[in-house]
């Protein structure tokens, strides 16, 4: 019976039954709620290592530094997912501090970029089916950030990987670029970057300053032939919009000078929009090397539809505005379980 009221409860914030929007903080089996757009950086200071916090619809104040070991759900980022709860939208970007090991981020949007802080080993991170700007591992190698995975997002900016080691990046939408990969695996991406970038790297390539990574199963809209600088980089399954010169790189099973046009059912242009639909035409003629489709379908992390967050998610909500002859509040919630 506990733990049907903390998802009751957990809920009730979600829709917003209280007068102002709620942010739940479940805490050894109890749970806390905090108000309006400074409630998430309230229940971040009241949160210890192991809580979740549950962001329901709404815009929240960002944590400057998220430096503990916590879930964190919102309630997911698609306008057409959202209908009953709205978007879960941090106002601004944030760091992620060296106490964060096996931190869980799923199911918003962050107006801004995740950064994490420079050369701290921060392991065992998981993004998920969230929106945001950059991610940035900054830092020189020196102490890396190891197992993190960055799965079923929209990243809007580039990756910088300086600081990441056996990273996964897997089954994201990324209108950016890739910068300064070492021993990662980079698969089942569309790579949207087709530009010229000035200081420091000068060039139109996709992926700058690869080494001894594994690069397979993403299509790649890249017109740069060199679309690929590093060496001793695993490229495998990929489609390639160019006639891709392989380099110093292991290379097989790649599909090029791909026609883009005709490529997915409905895009246009390099950047996401909610609006399009990333399904292949003929996905049964682009396998990756696991037998399953390439792009963000495939693979053992399939995009997910809507980027619903695996949490229960309310799908819709119907609250009488004034109470009956008998005092009561009509309430019709449908949840879905994911």
């Amino acid at each position: 019976m506990k733990h049907k009221l903390i998802l009751i409860f957990a809920l009730f914030a979600t829709v917003g039954l209280f007068a102002q929007t709620k942010v739940a903080l479940h805490h050894s089996g109890t749970v806390s709620f905090y108000d309006g757009i400074s409630g998430f950086t309230a229940a971040y200071s009241n949160a210890a290592n192991g809580d979740t916090i549950y962001l329901p619809g709404g815009f929240f104040n960002p944590q400057g530094t998220i430096d503990k070991s916590l879930t964190i759900y919102g309630a997911g980022h698609y306008p057409d997912s959202t209908l009953a709860t709205e978007k879960s939208i941090f106002t601004g970007g944030f760091y992620i501090g060296e106490n964060a090991d096996n931190l869980y981020l799923e199911g918003f949007q962050v107006s801004g970029d995740i950064t994490f802080s420079t050369n701290a080993s921060v392991n065992n991170v998981r993004i998920i089916r969230c929106r945001f700007s950059t991610i940035n591992y900054d830092g020189d190698y020196s102490n890396p950030c190891v197992n993190n995975f960055i799965l079923n997002n929209v990243i809007d900016g580039s990756v910088y990987g300086s600081n990441a080691q056996s990273l996964l990046l897997s089954n994201n939408i990324i209108a950016g670029k890739l910068f300064n990969m070492n021993t990662n695996v980079i698969q089942n991406n569309i790579l949207m970057a087709d530009y010229y970038n000035g200081w420091p790297y000068y060039s139109t390539q996709s992926m700058i300053n690869f080494n001894n990574s594994t690069i397979k199963n993403n299509v790649i809209f890249c017109t740069d032939p060199n679309a690929i600088s590093g060496t001793g980089n695993f490229v495998k399954n990929n489609a390639f919009n160019s006639n891709w010169i392989t380099g110093s790189n292991v290379a097989t099973g790649n599909y090029l000078s791909v026609g883009l046009s005709t490529f997915f059912t409905n895009q246009t242009g390099n950047s996401f929009n909610y609006s399009h639909n990333y399904h292949l035409q003929n996905a049964a003629s682009y396998l990756g090397d696991d037998a399953t489709e390439i792009s963000i379908y495939g693979g053992s992390w399939g995009y997910k539809e809507g980027a619903v967050p695996s949490n229960p998610h309310i799908i819709s909500k119907s609250i009488s505005q004034q109470t009956n002859s008998n005092g009561e509040i009509n309430i019709n919630i449908k949840v879905k379980a994911q």
